[in-house]
């Protein structure tokens, strides 16, 4: 087994506004993703899940404080408070970023953005990666007449195309999409996951996808990580986590989302998650869980597997139904 991703006790935090207290959005990720998976990483908003990618993908802001360790490939690129990408960014791991239109700058040719990036990662000119742009857009389904127009020109779906494209167009090992359809209609949203799942699966690429959408992530993951208050409580093949979450958080993350074709009543989760500020020595989701007892209050939970590697950060995960 290979590993892609690994990472350990990772910590990420940031100065609060005040620059005296550190908000931790991350709080010590374990994390294996295997060569050739599509790992999916969910969870709420503000949970940590666009900070880890970030890390991932080598574009932390420089002001980010950082405990413990993260492997690319066996290449220690995070070692607490060092980091070193070379060799690793837009070479190794290349991103598809959450909002598109803010993505691509809009002085720029889509021609232009492609060869900035192949100059970069291969030290292509102008004609070689005019070539290359063009067969990775027929792969995602444009023609080579948008090589001529400007992100403006384009629909948000269609230049969402075009990162997926120079992300691959780069030959990366690993490819990072941070919530892909976040800012797409509804109805491209499936069609834009399945066509990166797809094309990864051609170019035997490592997908680590976030992403709030727990049905599109059932359908195209191998495997599924749940992420709550900067820590993963959950994380197994995705048809466990789905069939037979063991984490409260997880089952009720399951309820409070539409999923089409299942006819339920939606329950919102209650609550609100704990301080990011504050250090946290008991269960972080103990505030919100209907299955509390005395030991939640006083020590965090183990994160605990089974044969299946099945892993789950709860005392109580056995009565989870």
């Amino acid at each position: 087994m290979v590993l892609a991703i690994r990472a350990e006790n990772l910590k990420i935090g940031y100065l609060d506004e005040e620059e005296e207290q550190v908000v931790w959005a991350t709080r010590g990720v374990d994390l294996n993703v295997e060569e050739g998976e599509s790992f999916c990483l969910v969870g709420e908003s503000g949970c940590g899940k666009s900070t880890l990618a970030s890390a991932i993908a080598g574009i932390l802001p420089p002001h980010a404080l950082t405990m413990g360790k993260l492997y690319i490939f066996d290449q220690l690129v995070i070692d607490d408070s060092k980091r070193n990408y070379n060799g690793i960014r837009g070479k190794i791991v290349g991103l598809i970023p959450q909002n598109p239109g803010t993505s691509l700058n809009p002085f720029l040719t889509i021609e232009d953005h492609f060869y900035y990036v192949l100059k970069d990662s291969k030290n292509m000119n102008k004609s070689e990666s005019r070539k290359i742009a063009h067969e990775y857009l027929l792969k995602v389904g444009l023609n080579k007449d948008v090589l001529e127009k400007y992100p403006h020109e384009l629909s948000g779906g269609m230049q969402q195309r075009v990162l997926i494209a120079i992300a691959l167009a780069s030959n990366v090992k690993i490819v990072v999409a941070d919530e892909p359809t976040s800012s797409i209609d509804a109805n491209l949203r499936a069609q834009i996951l399945n066509l990166v799942n797809s094309l990864v699966k051609e170019f035997k690429v490592t997908l680590f996808i976030v992403t709030h959408d727990l049905a599109s992530a059932g359908k195209i993951c191998d495997k599924i990580a749940v992420m709550y208050a900067g820590r993963i409580v959950e994380m197994g093949p995705t048809s466990i986590i789905t069939n037979k979450p063991r984490h409260p958080y997880t089952k009720m993350l399951f309820e409070s989302i539409p999923i089409l074709g299942w006819k339920r009543a939606l329950n919102p989760l209650p609550g609100e998650p704990p301080n990011v500020i504050e250090e946290i020595t008991w269960c972080s989701f103990r505030e919100r869980c209907p299955l509390k007892i005395e030991i939640c209050n006083k020590e965090p939970p183990l994160m605990l597997t089974d044969e299946n590697l099945h892993f789950t950060r709860c005392w109580r995960f056995k009565e989870v139904s």
